[in-house]
């Protein structure tokens, strides 16, 4: 682990002795892991400190010097263009800490019924005023957690995370990575879910594991434009749970995918690009991949022809021609029932989204109509 990174201030005084870069207006102005500073400088000495970018003249970037000893600010492009030659001052107030601590939130909810299978849900903690690609995740995080709670059945167990990303992902792996190993079955990350642009998803390196079929089909029900990346175009924490050791077939769910918005990693991903709306789609996308997870399952019909679905008032008796449509999806949900597709398969098959299924499947199981392939 590196030292820990602890900053309590920072800014630039210009020669006329305006105070810039002020790091308690705005975080995203220092140099994330910058080391102390207090020396005057030229203009031109000065911009070999400073990072910014041509293509957004208006945002400051967010940038970081991942554990090696150097300093900078980060300011607007055309902020930058407008200072004066002259004297300025760069002071940050910060320090290392080799005693430091990296902390991570875990909350475990049980199945209701004995298993070992667990789905993984995760996010991050660690981007400063970023508000899609920081606060959306937890956000959407801490909602799924109150509705996986409210559930009266589960069929698995749900672990959710907050780490910081990538490095405290990779801690908690090291801390948990036989139980990860043995008893997760599939994993969502979430990751900048907040806006109103798009729905996304990164699939697993495999792109064929439980999740992605899960994510894959609850995306087609969200929305005619989904964006579908594979595992070469990663890049948060299904990284680390997709890394060949583990390879716990986790995907990342998203609205416009990190490093695929402009504002991304800028000042400009403030409170403005989010919204309670995309907030919650967000959630709907998350919410519906648990309860399309919670339905599926193999089932079996129990007997050998077409059972009389009349005699068990589950259709009506009086033929007029053209079947109801209620009535033929009872019909063809057991047409399927040979124990070996599951019900995502069979949902795929009528073009139905797997959850609305679920009052069928447990009419039917009333019934005695189908049993569950374990």
């Amino acid at each position: 682990m590196p030292d820990e990174w602890d900053i309590d201030d920072a800014f630039i005084i210009t020669p006329s002795g305006k105070k810039i870069c002020d790091f308690k207006r705005l975080n995203l102005h220092v140099l994330g892991y910058s080391e102390a500073v207090d020396k005057l400088l030229s203009l031109d000495e000065l911009k070999a400190h400073l990072h910014t970018l041509k293509d957004l003249p208006n945002a400051v970037p967010y940038a970081t010097s991942y554990y090696e000893r150097r300093w900078g600010f980060c300011i607007a492009k055309n902020e930058l263009d407008t200072l004066e030659a002259g004297t300025y001052h760069a002071v940050i107030k910060s320090s290392f800490n080799p005693n430091g601590h990296l902390r991570y939130a875990r909350i475990f909810i049980p199945a209701t019924q004995k298993t070992d299978e667990t789905i993984l849900i995760s996010t991050y903690l660690c981007h400063p005023q970023m508000a899609n690609n920081e606060l959306s995740g937890p956000v959407v995080w801490a909602n799924l957690v109150r509705f996986v709670k409210s559930l009266n059945t589960r069929r698995y167990n749900y672990e959710f995370v907050i780490t910081p990303e990538t490095i405290g992902s990779i801690c908690y792996i090291h801390e948990n990575f036989s139980r990860l190993k043995q008893n997760v079955k599939g994993g969502f990350v979430l990751t900048c879910i907040g806006d109103e642009r798009e729905y996304g998803l990164v699939l697993s390196p495999d792109e064929q594991r439980l999740s992605d079929k899960i994510a894959l089909h609850t995306i087609k029900h969200l929305t005619n434009k989904p964006k579908i990346y594979s595992f070469k175009e990663r890049g948060s924490d299904e990284r680390q749970y997709n890394t060949p050791a583990l390879d716990l077939g986790v995907v990342a769910l998203s609205r416009s995918k990190f490093g695929e918005y402009k504002e991304y990693h800028t000042s400009l991903d403030d409170l403005s690009f989010i919204s309670q709306k995309g907030l919650n789609g967000g959630f709907l996308y998350a919410r519906n991949c648990i309860l399309n997870l919670e339905t599926n399952a193999k089932f079996l019909l129990n007997t050998i022809c077409e059972p009389n679905l009349g005699s068990r008032g589950l259709i009506r008796t009086l033929s007029l021609g053209k079947n109801h449509e209620a009535h033929m999806i009872l019909r063809d949900f057991l047409a399927f029932c040979n124990g070996k597709n599951d019900a995502l398969k069979i949902a795929e098959i009528l073009g139905s989204q797997l959850y609305k299924l679920r009052p069928i499947i447990e009419v039917l199981l009333k019934n005695n109509l189908i049993k569950e392939v374990k």
